[in-house]
Protein backbone atom coordinates (compact mmCIF):
# COMPACT_ATOMS: atom_id res chain seq x y z
CA UNK A 1 0.00 0.00 0.00
CA UNK A 2 2.83 2.38 0.82
CA UNK A 3 4.48 1.54 -2.50
CA UNK A 4 1.16 2.10 -4.29
CA UNK A 5 0.99 5.67 -3.01
CA UNK A 6 4.59 6.11 -4.08
CA UNK A 7 3.30 5.59 -7.62
CA UNK A 8 0.46 8.05 -7.13
CA UNK A 9 0.47 10.01 -10.36
CA UNK A 10 -2.00 10.93 -13.06
CA UNK A 11 -2.26 8.49 -15.92
CA UNK A 12 -1.25 9.77 -19.32
CA UNK A 13 -3.31 8.89 -22.41
CA UNK A 14 -0.89 6.08 -23.23
CA UNK A 15 -0.84 4.62 -19.70
CA UNK A 16 -1.86 1.16 -20.75
CA UNK A 17 -0.42 -2.33 -20.87
CA UNK A 18 2.77 -2.14 -22.85
CA UNK A 19 3.82 1.37 -21.81
CA UNK A 20 6.59 1.09 -19.28
CA UNK A 21 6.13 3.55 -16.38
CA UNK A 22 8.91 6.12 -15.97
CA UNK A 23 9.31 5.50 -12.25
CA UNK A 24 11.62 2.67 -11.23
CA UNK A 25 9.69 -0.31 -9.87
CA UNK A 26 12.58 -1.89 -7.98
CA UNK A 27 10.42 -1.73 -4.83
CA UNK A 28 7.80 -3.93 -6.50
CA UNK A 29 10.49 -6.46 -7.43
CA UNK A 30 11.69 -6.53 -3.80
CA UNK A 31 8.12 -7.06 -2.60
CA UNK A 32 7.73 -9.77 -5.23
CA UNK A 33 10.85 -11.60 -4.03
CA UNK A 34 9.63 -11.48 -0.42
CA UNK A 35 6.24 -12.78 -1.53
CA UNK A 36 7.79 -15.62 -3.54
CA UNK A 37 9.82 -16.66 -0.50
CA UNK A 38 6.69 -16.68 1.67
CA UNK A 39 4.88 -18.82 -0.89
CA UNK A 40 7.80 -21.20 -1.39
CA UNK A 41 8.96 -21.62 2.20
CA UNK A 42 5.54 -22.13 3.78
CA UNK A 43 5.02 -25.23 5.92
CA UNK A 44 1.63 -26.95 6.25
CA UNK A 45 -0.08 -23.84 4.91
CA UNK A 46 -2.92 -24.09 2.40
CA UNK A 47 -5.99 -26.24 1.89
CA UNK A 48 -4.26 -28.57 -0.57
CA UNK A 49 -1.09 -29.12 1.45
CA UNK A 50 -1.78 -32.81 2.13
CA UNK A 51 -2.85 -33.69 -1.46
CA UNK A 52 0.28 -32.01 -2.84
CA UNK A 53 2.44 -33.97 -0.40
CA UNK A 54 0.76 -37.10 -1.74
CA UNK A 55 1.63 -36.09 -5.31
CA UNK A 56 5.23 -35.40 -4.26
CA UNK A 57 5.56 -38.85 -2.63
CA UNK A 58 3.99 -40.65 -5.60
CA UNK A 59 6.26 -38.95 -8.13
CA UNK A 60 9.31 -40.13 -6.19
CA UNK A 61 8.28 -43.71 -7.01
CA UNK A 62 8.10 -43.01 -10.75
CA UNK A 63 10.47 -42.54 -13.62
CA UNK A 64 10.57 -39.10 -15.22
CA UNK A 65 8.42 -40.17 -18.16
CA UNK A 66 5.87 -41.78 -15.86
CA UNK A 67 5.70 -38.63 -13.75
CA UNK A 68 5.09 -36.17 -16.60
CA UNK A 69 2.46 -38.48 -18.10
CA UNK A 70 0.65 -39.01 -14.80
CA UNK A 71 0.36 -35.38 -13.68
CA UNK A 72 0.68 -31.91 -15.23
CA UNK A 73 4.03 -32.18 -17.05
CA UNK A 74 5.81 -28.96 -15.98
CA UNK A 75 4.83 -29.32 -12.33
CA UNK A 76 5.75 -33.00 -12.35
CA UNK A 77 9.19 -32.18 -13.78
CA UNK A 78 9.85 -29.65 -11.00
CA UNK A 79 8.71 -32.08 -8.29
CA UNK A 80 10.74 -34.91 -9.85
CA UNK A 81 13.95 -32.82 -9.73
CA UNK A 82 13.19 -31.65 -6.17
CA UNK A 83 12.76 -35.27 -5.13
CA UNK A 84 16.01 -36.37 -6.75
CA UNK A 85 17.77 -33.55 -4.88
CA UNK A 86 16.10 -34.84 -1.71
CA UNK A 87 15.03 -31.29 -0.86
CA UNK A 88 11.43 -31.95 0.09
CA UNK A 89 8.38 -30.20 -1.28
CA UNK A 90 9.62 -26.75 -0.25
CA UNK A 91 11.95 -26.52 -3.29
CA UNK A 92 9.08 -27.30 -5.68
CA UNK A 93 6.91 -24.73 -3.90
CA UNK A 94 9.71 -22.15 -4.07
CA UNK A 95 10.25 -22.62 -7.81
CA UNK A 96 6.50 -22.37 -8.42
CA UNK A 97 6.27 -19.33 -6.16
CA UNK A 98 9.06 -17.57 -8.07
CA UNK A 99 7.48 -18.33 -11.45
CA UNK A 100 4.04 -17.16 -10.31
CA UNK A 101 5.18 -14.01 -8.53
CA UNK A 102 7.50 -12.65 -11.19
CA UNK A 103 4.99 -13.50 -13.90
CA UNK A 104 2.48 -11.33 -12.02
CA UNK A 105 5.10 -8.58 -11.69
CA UNK A 106 5.71 -8.67 -15.44
CA UNK A 107 2.05 -7.83 -15.89
CA UNK A 108 2.10 -5.24 -13.09
CA UNK A 109 5.10 -3.44 -14.58
CA UNK A 110 3.02 -2.54 -17.66
CA UNK A 111 0.27 -0.89 -15.59
CA UNK A 112 -0.09 2.78 -14.55
CA UNK A 113 0.50 1.82 -10.90
CA UNK A 114 2.49 -1.44 -10.64
CA UNK A 115 2.40 -1.53 -6.83
CA UNK A 116 -1.37 -1.02 -6.67
CA UNK A 117 -1.84 -3.76 -9.26
CA UNK A 118 0.31 -6.12 -7.18
CA UNK A 119 -1.66 -5.15 -4.06
CA UNK A 120 -4.97 -6.13 -5.68
CA UNK A 121 -3.46 -9.55 -6.41
CA UNK A 122 -2.46 -10.17 -2.79
CA UNK A 123 -5.68 -11.03 -0.91
CA UNK A 124 -6.94 -13.82 -3.12
CA UNK A 125 -4.63 -14.65 -6.03
CA UNK A 126 -1.42 -14.68 -3.99
CA UNK A 127 -2.56 -15.75 -0.51
CA UNK A 128 -5.42 -18.13 -1.29
CA UNK A 129 -4.57 -19.45 -4.75
CA UNK A 130 -0.78 -19.05 -4.54
CA UNK A 131 -0.55 -20.82 -1.17
CA UNK A 132 -3.34 -23.30 -1.79
CA UNK A 133 -3.69 -24.29 -5.44
CA UNK A 134 -0.06 -24.41 -6.54
CA UNK A 135 -0.51 -25.59 -10.12
CA UNK A 136 -3.44 -23.28 -10.89
CA UNK A 137 -1.53 -20.38 -9.33
CA UNK A 138 1.48 -20.84 -11.61
CA UNK A 139 -0.80 -21.23 -14.63
CA UNK A 140 -2.65 -17.99 -13.83
CA UNK A 141 0.65 -16.19 -13.28
CA UNK A 142 1.96 -17.32 -16.67
CA UNK A 143 -1.29 -16.21 -18.32
CA UNK A 144 -0.85 -12.76 -16.76
CA UNK A 145 2.73 -12.64 -18.06
CA UNK A 146 1.43 -13.39 -21.52
CA UNK A 147 -1.15 -10.61 -21.24
CA UNK A 148 1.47 -8.01 -20.29
CA UNK A 149 2.18 -6.99 -23.89
CA UNK A 150 -0.75 -8.52 -25.71
CA UNK A 151 -1.87 -7.00 -29.02
CA UNK A 152 -3.12 -8.27 -32.37
CA UNK A 153 0.46 -8.92 -33.55
CA UNK A 154 1.36 -11.14 -30.59
CA UNK A 155 -1.25 -13.88 -30.85
CA UNK A 156 1.26 -16.65 -31.59
CA UNK A 157 3.30 -15.65 -28.55
CA UNK A 158 0.11 -15.54 -26.48
CA UNK A 159 -0.83 -19.06 -27.57
CA UNK A 160 2.66 -20.15 -26.48
CA UNK A 161 2.08 -18.64 -23.02
CA UNK A 162 -1.26 -20.44 -22.71
CA UNK A 163 0.39 -23.72 -23.75
CA UNK A 164 3.07 -23.19 -21.09
CA UNK A 165 0.39 -22.42 -18.49
CA UNK A 166 -1.46 -25.59 -19.49
CA UNK A 167 1.67 -27.61 -18.74
CA UNK A 168 1.18 -26.60 -15.10
CA UNK A 169 -2.61 -27.01 -15.10
CA UNK A 170 -4.38 -28.30 -18.18
CA UNK A 171 -7.62 -26.38 -17.56
CA UNK A 172 -5.72 -23.15 -18.35
CA UNK A 173 -6.45 -24.08 -21.95
CA UNK A 174 -10.07 -22.99 -21.40
CA UNK A 175 -8.92 -19.36 -21.27
CA UNK A 176 -7.61 -19.48 -24.85
CA UNK A 177 -10.93 -18.68 -26.61
CA UNK A 178 -11.49 -15.69 -24.29
CA UNK A 179 -8.04 -14.24 -24.87
CA UNK A 180 -8.25 -14.72 -28.63
CA UNK A 181 -11.82 -13.36 -28.87
CA UNK A 182 -10.70 -10.01 -30.40
CA UNK A 183 -8.91 -11.86 -33.21
CA UNK A 184 -11.60 -14.44 -33.77
CA UNK A 185 -14.40 -11.91 -34.22
CA UNK A 186 -12.49 -9.88 -36.80
CA UNK A 187 -11.22 -12.56 -39.15
CA UNK A 188 -12.92 -15.73 -40.39
CA UNK A 189 -9.57 -17.23 -41.41
CA UNK A 190 -8.02 -16.53 -38.02
CA UNK A 191 -11.15 -17.86 -36.33
CA UNK A 192 -10.73 -21.16 -38.15
CA UNK A 193 -7.03 -21.24 -37.30
CA UNK A 194 -7.80 -20.46 -33.65
CA UNK A 195 -10.37 -23.25 -33.51
CA UNK A 196 -7.86 -25.72 -34.98
CA UNK A 197 -5.21 -24.66 -32.43
CA UNK A 198 -7.69 -25.00 -29.56
CA UNK A 199 -8.79 -28.47 -30.66
CA UNK A 200 -5.19 -29.57 -31.17
CA UNK A 201 -4.15 -28.41 -27.71
CA UNK A 202 -7.27 -29.95 -26.20
CA UNK A 203 -6.51 -33.33 -27.76
CA UNK A 204 -2.87 -33.07 -26.71
CA UNK A 205 -3.44 -32.03 -23.10
CA UNK A 206 -7.00 -32.80 -22.02
CA UNK A 207 -8.33 -35.72 -24.06
CA UNK A 208 -7.07 -38.43 -21.75
CA UNK A 209 -8.48 -36.65 -18.68
CA UNK A 210 -11.88 -35.58 -20.03
CA UNK A 211 -13.73 -38.33 -18.16
CA UNK A 212 -12.00 -37.47 -14.88
CA UNK A 213 -12.74 -33.76 -15.31
CA UNK A 214 -16.41 -34.42 -16.00
CA UNK A 215 -16.66 -36.80 -13.05
CA UNK A 216 -14.86 -34.49 -10.62
CA UNK A 217 -16.27 -31.13 -11.67
CA UNK A 218 -19.68 -31.77 -13.26
CA UNK A 219 -21.19 -35.13 -12.33
CA UNK A 220 -20.03 -34.95 -8.70
CA UNK A 221 -22.50 -33.66 -6.12
CA UNK A 222 -19.65 -31.84 -4.38
CA UNK A 223 -20.16 -28.07 -4.21
CA UNK A 224 -17.27 -25.69 -3.69
CA UNK A 225 -17.54 -23.79 -0.43
CA UNK A 226 -17.64 -20.05 -1.04
CA UNK A 227 -18.02 -20.42 -4.80
CA UNK A 228 -20.68 -17.70 -4.98
CA UNK A 229 -18.43 -15.21 -3.19
CA UNK A 230 -15.44 -15.99 -5.40
CA UNK A 231 -17.52 -15.65 -8.56
CA UNK A 232 -18.98 -12.37 -7.23
CA UNK A 233 -15.43 -11.04 -6.84
CA UNK A 234 -15.10 -11.26 -10.61
CA UNK A 235 -18.56 -9.76 -11.08
CA UNK A 236 -17.58 -6.37 -9.62
CA UNK A 237 -14.65 -5.65 -11.99
CA UNK A 238 -16.71 -7.12 -14.86
CA UNK A 239 -19.38 -4.46 -14.37
CA UNK A 240 -16.71 -1.75 -14.07
CA UNK A 241 -14.97 -2.99 -17.23
CA UNK A 242 -18.17 -2.80 -19.29
CA UNK A 243 -19.57 0.46 -17.88
CA UNK A 244 -16.23 2.30 -18.09
CA UNK A 245 -14.89 0.46 -21.11
CA UNK A 246 -13.99 3.54 -23.16
CA UNK A 247 -12.30 5.29 -20.24
CA UNK A 248 -9.90 2.49 -19.29
CA UNK A 249 -7.37 3.57 -21.95
CA UNK A 250 -6.68 0.04 -23.14
CA UNK A 251 -5.58 -0.59 -26.69
CA UNK A 252 -8.23 -1.77 -29.13
CA UNK A 253 -7.23 -5.43 -28.77
CA UNK A 254 -7.04 -5.26 -24.97
CA UNK A 255 -10.36 -3.44 -24.82
CA UNK A 256 -12.10 -6.27 -26.67
CA UNK A 257 -10.27 -8.94 -24.70
CA UNK A 258 -11.15 -7.58 -21.25
CA UNK A 259 -14.74 -7.12 -22.42
CA UNK A 260 -14.77 -10.84 -23.28
CA UNK A 261 -13.40 -11.63 -19.81
CA UNK A 262 -16.13 -9.42 -18.31
CA UNK A 263 -18.90 -11.06 -20.34
CA UNK A 264 -17.88 -14.56 -19.20
CA UNK A 265 -17.61 -13.33 -15.59
CA UNK A 266 -21.13 -11.89 -15.75
CA UNK A 267 -22.48 -15.21 -17.02
CA UNK A 268 -20.84 -17.26 -14.25
CA UNK A 269 -22.73 -15.55 -11.40
CA UNK A 270 -26.28 -16.63 -12.39
CA UNK A 271 -24.88 -20.05 -13.31
CA UNK A 272 -23.27 -20.64 -9.92
CA UNK A 273 -26.59 -19.68 -8.27
CA UNK A 274 -28.71 -22.07 -10.32
CA UNK A 275 -26.71 -25.15 -11.34
CA UNK A 276 -25.41 -28.04 -9.25
CA UNK A 277 -21.88 -28.29 -10.68
CA UNK A 278 -20.56 -25.24 -8.81
CA UNK A 279 -17.09 -26.78 -8.57
CA UNK A 280 -16.60 -26.52 -12.34
CA UNK A 281 -17.71 -22.88 -12.36
CA UNK A 282 -15.55 -22.15 -9.33
CA UNK A 283 -12.46 -23.52 -11.07
CA UNK A 284 -13.24 -21.51 -14.21
CA UNK A 285 -13.61 -18.40 -12.04
CA UNK A 286 -10.01 -18.85 -10.89
CA UNK A 287 -8.83 -18.23 -14.45
CA UNK A 288 -10.98 -15.10 -14.65
CA UNK A 289 -9.04 -13.50 -11.77
CA UNK A 290 -6.80 -11.58 -14.24
CA UNK A 291 -9.85 -9.35 -14.82
CA UNK A 292 -9.61 -8.16 -11.20
CA UNK A 293 -5.89 -7.47 -11.55
CA UNK A 294 -6.36 -5.50 -14.77
CA UNK A 295 -9.46 -3.42 -13.99
CA UNK A 296 -9.52 -2.44 -10.31
CA UNK A 297 -6.07 -0.76 -10.18
CA UNK A 298 -7.08 1.42 -13.15
CA UNK A 299 -10.12 2.91 -11.42
CA UNK A 300 -8.08 5.77 -9.83
CA UNK A 301 -6.93 6.80 -13.32
CA UNK A 302 -10.42 6.80 -14.86
CA UNK A 303 -11.85 9.59 -12.70
CA UNK A 304 -8.67 11.30 -11.55
CA UNK A 305 -8.95 14.99 -12.29
CA UNK A 306 -6.35 15.85 -9.71
CA UNK A 307 -3.62 14.18 -7.70
CA UNK A 308 -5.73 14.36 -4.54
CA UNK A 309 -8.67 12.57 -6.24
CA UNK A 310 -6.23 9.98 -7.57
CA UNK A 311 -5.01 9.43 -4.00
CA UNK A 312 -8.57 9.08 -2.69
CA UNK A 313 -9.48 6.51 -5.31
CA UNK A 314 -6.20 4.66 -4.74
CA UNK A 315 -7.10 4.51 -1.05
CA UNK A 316 -10.55 3.18 -1.96
CA UNK A 317 -9.01 0.34 -3.98
CA UNK A 318 -6.67 -0.44 -1.07
CA UNK A 319 -9.60 -0.51 1.38
CA UNK A 320 -11.56 -2.79 -0.95
CA UNK A 321 -8.60 -5.20 -1.16
CA UNK A 322 -8.09 -5.09 2.61
CA UNK A 323 -11.80 -5.84 3.09
CA UNK A 324 -11.54 -8.87 0.80
CA UNK A 325 -8.60 -10.15 2.81
CA UNK A 326 -10.28 -9.50 6.18
CA UNK A 327 -13.56 -11.17 5.19
CA UNK A 328 -11.72 -14.21 3.87
CA UNK A 329 -9.50 -14.53 6.95
CA UNK A 330 -12.41 -14.18 9.37
CA UNK A 331 -15.29 -15.93 7.61
CA UNK A 332 -13.98 -18.33 4.95
CA UNK A 333 -14.78 -21.94 5.76
CA UNK A 334 -11.26 -23.21 5.08
CA UNK A 335 -9.13 -20.22 6.11
CA UNK A 336 -7.97 -22.20 9.14
CA UNK A 337 -5.67 -24.17 6.80
CA UNK A 338 -3.75 -20.96 6.09
CA UNK A 339 -3.54 -19.81 9.72
CA UNK A 340 -1.16 -19.27 11.31
CA UNK A 341 1.53 -18.84 8.67
CA UNK A 342 4.45 -21.20 9.34
CA UNK A 343 7.85 -21.27 7.66
CA UNK A 344 9.53 -24.50 6.54
CA UNK A 345 12.95 -23.70 8.01
CA UNK A 346 11.41 -22.97 11.45
CA UNK A 347 8.63 -25.52 11.85
CA UNK A 348 9.65 -28.55 9.77
CA UNK A 349 11.65 -30.14 12.58
CA UNK A 350 9.05 -29.62 15.27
Amino acid sequence: MVAAFGYNRLATPDARIGSKPPVSFIVVYCLGLATALMIGLRYEVGGDWIPYLGIYDQIQLMTFSQAVLSYDPAYSAIVFVAGRLDSGIWLANLVCGLIMTFSIIRFCSRQPNPALTFLVAVPYLIIVVGMGYTRQAVAIGIILAGLADVDKQSTIKLVAYIFLAALFHKTALLVLPIILAPVLRRSVLQSVFGFIVFVALFLLLLRSQTDDLINNYIDSDYASSGAVVRVAMNFVPAVVAIVLRKRMKFSSYQDDMWTAFAAVSLITLPLVLTVSFTTAIDRLALFLIPLQIAILPRVPYVFSGSRSLNAQLTLAVCIYSASVQMVWLLFATNSEFWLPYRAFFINAGQ
